[in-house]
């Protein structure tokens, strides 16, 4: 519908199809709440003021927010598929993700990227996808990981001409940025010429070195962690997004700064970490946006943080992240502004909405319960031979943190009492053989093991144990089920989710994977590990992009000198 014909009905000279009656609008444009009509006409915002609707909804004990745009998520890391996703996070106030499908991208390739956005075509909510810059997540000539597929500049300047991709994804080659790497440049520069947007990922980067960070073009951060990391991005022009998930929860720290600050080149995200039970009980970006108002944000701010800033930012805000005219109409009522309780969700101007029931994922994804490709391993493959004790390099796990610790120790091997037991990542994509050995402390586990597919960002196999057998018996279990999470002890089955998308998904919706992730919490739990969310940070471990010691195919990588570096210190 054209502008052009809807004159005569902002105008008040025909009726709204729908107006929400003296609602307390929450304007993000001038930062006030007043009470006003909202008419809505072909799914757009046509006037604000006094309204006749051929409907009309009472809206006067309600507050009106624009719906909630996540600025940087990746929909993979819910568990869920697209479709199953939206219908976790719509009916919360959640409209519109800017996603970085780069999980699913280091499996399938631009193909699991074509896969997600014409799964989103099915649903309520608005999927923009930024080109995966890191794919694998490192300068492939540094050889530290084995990735399903690679994408180069070529491939994001086809990414960047598809409909639905709005601008390059976090930049986590930081360092390959600073050192000018041929590749990491060519991408940015595809991007500057198309005039998109860049996001960053820069953890703990200060100084001259961000500097160069931001010189390069990247415009984003959602790594700070502190109080002065974020101010110092915010002074170079960065917009920082600050995160909040289910593991990385670094909004106590941050909210300081977001009271003594201007806060437009502020958003509030998830990144994509919110575990499925997380998602139920707790909710998604709304319930971020309560987080922010417990640490004593304005409310409103932090509204515009959820809204209008991230809308800027990915240049959305010609159609989005506002309640004025010309928008698309996509509206929360709410009964509680800062409790941020759902009355009813608005999207395209329609109240009734759902994503559509029965997709064929198999059609759509390839490799469907296939992408799991690794030889039958044995327990002496996991074998480390330290003859007597030996100082090694231990990953230490931070609580609360993606960032985990160099620890240097004298063992000679699985130490349960000392919580120093075994990891080990194995190639899953090529059949090529690769394992990556190596210790971990504060996981917990007293018996057993766990493995999973999720292990960010190139999605082999990761795996810590207590012993080798178990180690075995979970890989070559996830090899079975097509991928997913296996818990095991005694060479038995404890617990396990199958997520046959890619190792990564599953189509069976949010209450199929909270059940299994309640009983594989439990049974973990029982096993010895206590962490908040054992398989989210499990995941983690083998990402070589945050400091300072992980794991991949390849070995242990330190990832600010970004090298394999050896087990014996």
């Amino acid at each position: 519908m054209k502008p052009k014909n809807l004159i005569d009905i902002a105008a008040g000279k025909e009726k709204s199809d729908l107006v929400l009656k003296n609602a307390n609008l929450v304007n993000v444009c001038s930062g006030e709440i007043y009470e006003t009509d909202i008419a809505i006409a072909r799914g757009l915002i046509v006037g604000l003021g006094r309204y006749e609707g051929r409907e009309e909804i009472e809206a006067k004990d309600n507050y009106a927010v624009p719906g909630l745009i996540d600025g940087h998520t990746h929909v993979e890391m819910s568990m869920l598929s697209v479709s199953e996703f939206a219908k976790a996070v719509v009916p919360r106030g959640t409209t519109a993700v800017v996603a970085d499908p780069h999980e699913i991208a280091n499996v399938l390739g631009i193909e699991g990227i074509r896969a997600i956005l014409e799964e989103a075509k099915a649903t309520p909510l608005k999927v923009f996808c930024m080109a995966p810059s890191c794919v694998p997540s490192t300068d492939p000539s540094l050889e530290l990981e084995t990735p399903g597929a690679r994408i180069g500049h070529e491939e994001i300047k086809e990414l960047l001409q598809m409909e639905g991709v709005i601008g390059l994804a976090e930049v986590m080659n930081y360092g390959g940025v600073i050192t000018k790497e041929e590749e990491v440049w060519k991408k940015i520069e595809v991007a500057k010429q198309l005039k998109t947007p860049i996001d960053g990922h820069a953890p703990l980067l200060s100084g001259k070195e961000l500097n160069a960070y931001v010189l390069s073009g990247v415009g984003s951060d959602h790594e700070s962690v502190s109080h002065d990391e974020a101010r110092e991005k915010l002074r170079l022009g960065m917009r920082v997004m600050i995160r909040e998930g289910s593991v990385a929860k670094n909004l106590k720290n941050i909210a300081p700064l977001l009271k003594s600050v201007d806060t437009r080149n502020c958003m509030l995200v998830t990144d994509g970490d919110r575990t499925p039970l997380d998602l139920k009980e707790e909710g998604y970006l709304d319930h971020v946006l309560r987080r922010a108002i417990e640490e004593g944000i304005d409310a409103v701010k932090a509204v515009q943080m959820c809204t209008i800033n991230p809308a800027q930012w990915f240049k959305l805000d010609g159609f989005l992240g506002c309640i004025s005219p010309g928008k698309i109409a996509d509206i929360v009522l709410l009964k509680n502004l800062e409790k941020f309780e759902v009355a009813k969700v608005i999207v395209n101007g329609k109240t009734e909405f759902a994503s559509r029931t029965g997709y064929d994922h198999k059609h759509f994804y390839p490799e469907y319960g296939e992408s799991v490709r690794i030889k039958q391993v044995k327990p002496e493959d996991f074998e480390i031979k330290l003859e007597r004790a030996r100082k090694v390099r231990i990953i230490g796990l931070i609580e609360g943190e993606l960032l985990t610790e160099e620890i240097i120790e004298a063992i000679s091997g699985i130490d349960i009492a000392r919580d120093i037991l075994k990891i080990a990542v194995v190639e899953r994509h090529h059949h090529s053989g690769n394992m990556g050995l190596g210790f971990v402390k504060v996981f917990g586990l007293k018996n057993g093991a766990v493995a999973s597919s999720i292990a960010h960002d190139s999605h082999n196999i990761v795996v810590i144990g207590t012993n080798e057998k178990d180690m075995a018996f979970a890989c070559n279990r996830l090899k079975k089920i097509g991928g997913g999470i296996v818990l095991c002890s005694g060479c038995e089955v404890k617990s396990e989710l199958e997520l046959p998308i890619a190792g990564l998904m599953t189509d069976k919706g949010l209450d199929y994977a909270v059940k299994k992730q309640k009983d594989m919490d439990d049974k973990i739990s029982e096993m010895g590990c206590k962490l908040r969310a054992p398989f989210i940070t499990l995941s983690f471990l083998a990402l070589p992009v945050i400091p300072a010691l992980k794991i991949t195919d390849k070995g242990l990588v330190d990832v600010e000198k970004r090298r394999i570096v050896a087990l014996l210190k």
